[in-house]
């Protein structure tokens, strides 16, 4: 599929820039732009029913930002352009809408354009972005497999979208996307809320709540999901210290950032390395639902509260309280964070700012701004009233992590149970990145072949051309973003089944 790529030479300069005039600017907070995004059929602050969201959705190809919006029953579409609501996505007359039910989580799958949203009931629809006028497939499972669809992640490797149930018996649920065929139907070891692909293994990561039959939460913490073998595998075990809600990966240093919600046990994030289970707690911020990386940055942006009169890590920022009259847990202090696993272990917190209380947020990574839907901005502990709702606007002022790439490569070895190899170069052509790469020894059955790319935007997809009379394939794509150096390039191959990696390799370049 071809895609638009931004202006490298445009791009390279701007970044070089911005980095020499922000370099004092490390460890930095985020800022509020001064730019509230107003949504359509919210009334003023202080009405009940206000600013009743979940999660939000990022699709870098068209620069649109889709937020699940309860209070319009849909999905509202924001132009990143312009920061401006351009339409809304109304959910199908078939779901219910009765507090707190969703929608709830909103995914783009972007090789595919697919709008994938649970509703919070027993459904997943997904829209084909490319015909906005169709109806969405609709996926609908029994109450055997619990209720509340929520969480998704993307698996790009075998193009399955996976989503779990969150109230009991909770279910991880796969769908294929291009054979539009439920191909996971797996009974959770513990309670889950959010989820998270890794490019680096190709797991599925759940953050463990354990809220149900367990109130101590026990269990809790984090947990993986092998679509290879179909086993789940404890990895951290945080217990009552992290009921796990929101999640998000980096590649790079294989690290996660978990999000501590239910109150009012929860007074700490944590980071998780993956390859050793180890786990950091961070006392400033909890509370908090959706956990997003911005893999251009390669931060981590979470919304919550300040659980603790003076922050634990010696950070006292004596943010205002809301005047909320029905969430206790919103009386608490809003407060922003900045997680970062480039450097201590497993990660950082680099950075708190006062601001909305919620529980959500999202981030587009060509412009890194952080977008977080409030009821109230700024909080006011004496009235519910004051200040504007909608989408609040924050920049993060750190540069990229990384300068852009002038090259890259990757040496694919084989995937247990696979015999494939090849190799991957990326270079710059003209104002873009094109990645090429060949493969060899695949399965005697592929009759498609692709490498999912993490790159400073998403995880990227390259299209390859399968020769069944060698069993070789030759790819190659115009990239969105730069490689993350550091990160892991997956081989995939279709049988006629859907996708299965046989062969990784690790990205080096500069």
């Amino acid at each position: 599929m071809r895609r638009p790529t931004v202006w490298r030479a445009a791009l390279a300069a701007g970044l070089l820039v911005f980095s020499t005039a922000l370099a004092s600017a490390q460890g930095s907070s985020l800022q509020y732009t001064g730019q509230t995004i107003q949504i359509p059929g919210w009334h003023p602050t202080g009405t009940a029913g206000n600013a009743n969201v979940d999660l939000l959705g990022y699709n870098p190809v068209t620069r649109m930002m889709y937020l699940a919006d309860r209070t319009n029953k849909g999905i509202d579409v924001i132009d990143t352009h312009t920061n401006a609501v351009v339409g809304l996505i109304p959910m199908p007359a078939t779901s219910v809408y009765t507090s707190p039910t969703g929608p709830n989580g909103v995914w783009v799958a972007v090789n595919l354009q697919q709008l994938v949203v649970t509703d919070g009931l027993q459904s997943v629809y997904v829209w084909d972005l490319r015909a906005p006028q169709a109806q969405p497939d609709v996926y609908t499972f029994p109450t055997t497999m619990g209720t509340d669809t929520d969480g998704i992640a993307y698996d790009p490797v075998n193009q399955v979208v996976y989503v779990v149930t969150d109230n009991p018996p909770e279910y991880l649920i796969g769908i294929s996307l291009p054979y539009k065929t439920v191909v996971t139907q797996a009974a959770l070891p513990v309670s889950a809320d959010l989820i998270a692909f890794n490019p680096t293994d190709g797991k599925i990561y759940v953050a463990a709540e354990d809220a149900e039959g367990t109130p101590t939460n026990n269990a809790a913490g984090l947990w993986s999901f092998d679509p290879a073998t179909g086993n789940f595998a404890s990895v951290a075990k945080a217990g009552p210290a992290c009921p796990g809600h929101g999640i998000d990966i980096d590649p790079i240093s294989n690290v996660a950032v978990v999000g501590c919600a239910a109150s009012p046990q929860a007074v700490a994030n944590m980071a998780v390395n993956l390859s050793t289970g180890a786990m950091k707690f961070f006392s400033d911020q909890g509370g908090t639902d959706a956990i997003v990386f911005n893999p251009n940055t390669r931060r981590f942006y979470a919304n919550g509260s300040n659980y603790t009169s003076t922050a634990a890590a010696g950070t006292a920022l004596n943010c205002p309280t809301s005047n909320s009259p029905t969430n206790i847990a919103n009386k608490r202090p809003g407060v922003l964070a900045i997680y970062d696993a480039m450097s201590g272990s497993p990660a950082n917190l680099d950075g708190l700012t006062c601001g909305p209380s919620g529980h959500i947020v999202g981030v587009d990574p060509i412009t890194n701004l952080v977008y977080v839907p409030t009821g109230q901005y700024p909080l006011d502990p004496a009235t519910n009233t004051s200040g504007v709702n909608g989408i609040a606007l924050f920049r993060d002022n750190n540069p990229p992590a990384q300068a852009p790439v002038s090259s890259a490569q990757a040496t694919l070895t084989a995937a247990a149970g696979s015999s494939a190899s090849g190799t991957v170069q990326t270079a710059v052509s003209g104002r873009k990145l094109r990645v090429t790469a060949t493969a060899s020894n695949l399965p005697s059955s592929g009759v498609a072949a692709w490498l999912t790319v993490p790159t400073t935007v998403t995880n990227e997809f390259v299209a390859c051309a399968v020769n069944p009379s060698n069993h070789t394939a030759f790819c190659g794509e115009d990239l969105l973003g730069d490689p993350l150096i550091g990160a892991t390039i997956t081989l995939s191959v279709d049988s006629g089944s859907g996708g299965v990696a046989v062969a990784r390799g690790p990205i080096t370049g500069h």
